[in-house]
């Protein structure tokens, strides 16, 4: 076999194994923690002992929030929801209290020296 043809069999092979690559976003694959179909829509606050935010990432393009309860069970809440709702904008405040504000540090101040004349 020569070069080229041995360089085209390697570029069949390739293109065909990309088009079956099974971890495509958005694809019927996706490897979520919640499946949008059991998601519950509130809980009440009293029973819950901690929640997790997973945001979007390359296995899977939702937002999925896990609810853990005391007694140790666990589901997922409706990000769409007016509770999900809630904790994520807690989340975000969250993060942006965690973020620099862009101030200077506080050091000595420098003192202008007055031009003469």
């Amino acid at each position: 076999m020569n070069a080229a043809t041995l360089s085209l069999v390697f570029l069949i092979i390739f293109g065909v194994t990309v088009m079956f690559c099974e971890g495509r976003i958005g694809g019927a694959t996706e490897r979520c923690l919640c499946q949008e179909t059991n998601l519950q829509k509130r809980v009440k606050p009293v029973f819950v002992e901690k929640f997790e935010v997973f945001s979007p990432s390359a296995s899977c393009s939702y937002t999925d929030i896990i609810i853990t309860l005391k007694n140790g069970r666990k589901f997922c809440l409706d990000p769409n929801g007016k509770q999900g709702q809630w904790i994520l904008s807690g989340q975000e405040l969250k993060e942006k209290a965690k973020m620099p504000t862009g101030k200077r540090p506080r050091g000595k101040k420098q003192k202008k020296k007055k031009q003469q004349h």
